[in-house]
């Protein structure tokens, strides 16, 4: 048997085994006593068949929240459709917990089918099983939001304060800041194509 058929079988009786030890463990009431908490990877969305931004790490902690050191973790990608694998020898992969009860997963490459899928991770420590989804896309580009228009008006905004600020006479002494009755003129501050005045 080669190293892609093992790959196959061990990947195929995870997702087999994983939730029987789930139900077991509900059956028997020792669930509940860790919990996984999501640190990278949720929402993350991958290039095709490129290395994902950021691996996937999780945080395993307690019934009273303090960290787990020592607890096994299983990092199981989808067998089918879009999805990927983790470049280690192993995919799925278990990961140990370090003494912040922080596993985290091998890097992982993206497969060539666009689409939403979830990671599975199991953690378990002695007796107890959790297990949680770790969403993620596989997307042919990544959008990137521009802080432009934000920059725009933080500028404009940042000059109406400077203008209300000399207009009140904060260290400018320009006569051309008050009407002749003495009263102080109210600044305008100008949105892109729009004026606002002060009041008449």
């Amino acid at each position: 048997m080669n190293c892609g058929m093992q790959r196959h079988y061990l990947r195929l009786l995870s997702v087999l085994i994983c939730p029987l030890l789930l139900v077991e463990t509900a059956i028997a009431g020792q669930g509940g006593g860790v919990t996984i908490l999501i640190l990278e990877g949720n929402k993350a969305q991958n290039l095709l068949s490129a290395p994902a931004p950021k691996p996937v790490s999780v945080r395993v902690v307690d019934r009273t929240g303090k960290p787990v050191s020592g607890a096994n973790v299983l990092f199981v990608p989808p067998e089918f459709g879009p999805g990927g694998t983790f470049t280690s020898d192993q995919s799925p992969v278990t990961v140990t917990t370090n003494p912040q009860g922080v596993a985290e997963a091998p890097p992982f490459l993206a497969n060539s089918t666009a689409g939403n899928f979830e990671i599975q991770v199991i953690a378990s420590y002695m007796g107890d099983v959790s297990r949680l989804l770790v969403e993620q896309s596989n997307v042919t580009s990544v959008k990137k939001t521009s802080n432009k228009k934000l920059l725009i008006i933080s500028a404009v905004i940042g000059g109406g304060v400077v203008a209300a600020f000399a207009a009140k006479g904060g260290g400018s002494s320009n006569p051309s800041n008050t009407n002749p009755t003495g009263a102080t003129v109210a600044p305008t501050i100008t949105f892109l194509n729009a004026a606002v005045g002060g009041p008449q």
